[in-house]
């Protein structure tokens, strides 16, 4: 068994890889976490595993933490995977667009991976976390192999919103009021400014998101795959349909092997 580690700018996200498949995920915030508490709270739970694999995007801090807990715990090393320039999944291959590979985030890459493990075909794959990123992917007609398109990368929802309130005087002040209404169920526009800068971020993720599924609509259909933390949030104002697949990380984790 394999336990896989997705660790992102504020959350861990695990999950341990059997023969049977892999099992749920579960996530933690790991602000403030310390080494004992990651060994008890996601390490030991998974029981006896052969090997750690990890997605890291959040830096050596964390990095250092799963080391010890994983020689800790089982005496062993983990390994931490980067983006490489093609990959097979499910025997096809899937080759990177970046010309550096290894500067593809990681967690972008094995999500455009756990996508072609879904499904070999053009998708539009959107992480939604504390930045939002979107990548695209689509079946090459004659070999059949999946090219990586590229991507784009802004703040997510919650990071627009909190910058906004951090950099203003006037709207931080109006939307920090505690007797504003809620925003009429249903209504595209908000009614007081908390709802306003709250549902602006999310229609303006959403209006990027849109305009990026209409552009490689173009090349025939397209899959809307959405992951992260805030993405549940975002789907209920999407236009158009998507799918959700919370451990879509975990899912491209799983496809490696070195």
């Amino acid at each position: 068994m394999r336990l896989l580690l997705d660790i992102g700018n504020t959350r861990i996200k695990w999950a341990v890889q059997s023969a049977q498949g892999l099992s749920e995920q579960q996530a933690i915030a790991h602000g403030g976490l310390s080494t004992a508490q990651l060994g008890t709270q996601v390490f030991a739970p998974a029981g006896q595993v052969s090997a750690v694999w990890v997605s890291n995007v959040a830096g050596e801090t964390i990095a250092e933490q799963v080391r010890q807990a994983a020689r800790d715990c089982w005496q062993i090393e983990p390994v931490f995977v980067t983006a490489t320039a093609q990959a097979t999944v499910n025997g096809r291959v899937i080759r990177n667009a970046y010309l550096q590979p290894q500067q593809l985030g990681v967690d972008r890459w094995l999500a455009l991976l756990g996508a072609y493990a879904l499904s070999p075909t053009t998708a539009l794959v959107v992480s939604v976390g504390t930045a939002m990123t979107l990548d695209a992917v689509t079946t090459h007609a004659v070999t059949g192999e999946g090219q990586h398109l590229g991507g784009l990368i802004v703040p997510g929802p919650s990071l627009m919103t909190s910058s906004l309130l951090r950099h203003t005087s006037d709207i931080a002040e109006r939307a920090s009021r505690p007797d504003v209404p809620d925003q009429a169920s249903g209504s595209f526009f908000a009614n007081n400014t908390r709802d306003c800068v709250q549902m602006g971020s999310l229609r303006a993720a959403c209006s990027l998101i849109e305009a990026s599924y209409r552009h490689l609509a173009q090349f025939g259909n397209v899959r809307l795959l959405l992951t992260g933390g805030a993405a549940p949030a975002l789907q209920t104002q999407l236009s158009i349909a998507s799918q959700l697949v919370p451990d879509l990380v975990l899912r491209g984790l799983a496809q490696c092997s070195y």
